[in-house]
């Protein structure tokens, strides 16, 4: 008993220190497949959307329109996104938008969110075929306990740029605000701005930049993984670094190294053959100068 018990702690250890709970959400007409949450409605106010996480399961949160956007979504984001990206051409080629002229902001308020807990936000918005000197920045105000926070983002033509707001914890009411308005340095005649996807992480402590993720993006194809023998890890790094993968399973074990090397600038993809790993769940660690990643596997 005491070593099955010495066991459990250690596993919840494990989870303890890469724990995260990841929720997708994909705003526009256009579905996402697999474990998004498809929020489809930016003309109906108080519409609302019970969410799920990243592998399927009800978190009990949930996100509602408190202040419309324009009638329709816009479908004119890019199709073919950055590969490191966290979102898929389906969630990144419409949006939410609004304008000067008649919905100067528009928003969400995510309720039933966990006291204590933090919640960091990685936004995008992508809106294609626009003068290529015409800025259509989008300031994104997210406000819990605590002063707001804010980032900007400009749509015009973006496959690759997002915005990152860290480390936000609910309200007394275990309330989270999103507002979303133009930015500053838009400079179009209409004031267009735009949100097109989100990915929210919930963890249990403060997340620094350093330790939300490396200086770039990391996307794992297939995952989960089923009849496929390998695992293709894609990995964007906005500057040289030395790269280190592990993976582990759940009781912390070093299942394989797959990669410690000197990495230039740029994309690429470690492939992993997983023909010999038994199914389960797993956590790939990706390293680069300091800055680390932990993303789960699903092996199936």
């Amino acid at each position: 008993m005491k070593k099955i018990t010495l066991c459990l702690l250690f596993t919840l250890s494990i989870f303890a220190a890469y724990g995260q709970e990841i929720t997708l959400i994909d705003f526009g007409a256009t579905s996402t497949l697999g474990n998004w949450n498809n929020v489809n409605d930016p003309g109906t106010l108080n519409s609302f959307t019970n969410l799920i996480d990243d592998d399927g399961v009800t978190t009990g949160e949930v996100l509602t329109l408190t202040d419309i956007f324009g009638p329709f979504a816009s479908s004119t984001g890019t199709q073919t996104p950055d590969g490191g990206l966290p979102f898929p051409d389906t969630a990144t080629r419409d949006s939410y938008y609004g304008d000067d002229a008649t919905e100067p902001t528009g928003g969400f308020t995510l309720s039933g969110l966990e006291a204590g807990k933090y919640y960091s936000f990685t936004i995008f918005a992508s809106r294609e075929s626009v003068d290529p000197l015409d800025n259509r920045e989008a300031l994104y105000t997210i406000t819990g306990d605590g002063a707001a926070q804010t980032a900007t983002l400009d749509a015009r033509e973006n496959t690759a740029n997002v915005a990152t707001i860290l480390n936000v914890q609910p309200n007394i009411d275990g309330e989270i605000t999103i507002l979303v308005q133009k930015g500053s340095a838009n400079d179009n005649s209409d004031g267009f701005y735009y949100i097109g996807a989100i990915e929210m992480t919930k963890t249990d402590d403060i997340l620094s930049n350093k330790k939300f993720g490396i200086n770039g993006t990391v996307s794992v194809f297939p995952n989960p993984s089923s009849e496929s023998q390998f695992v293709k890890i894609n990995l964007n790094l906005n500057t040289a670094a030395r790269v280190k993968m592990d993976v582990y399973d759940v009781t912390g074990k070093l299942v394989k190294t797959l990669l410690n090397e000197e990495k230039s600038a740029g994309s690429f993809v470690q492939t992993w053959d997983r023909s010999n790993v038994a199914s389960g769940l797993y956590i790939l660690k990706i390293d680069a100068d300091g800055r680390n990643q932990n993303s789960k596997l699903i092996l199936k």
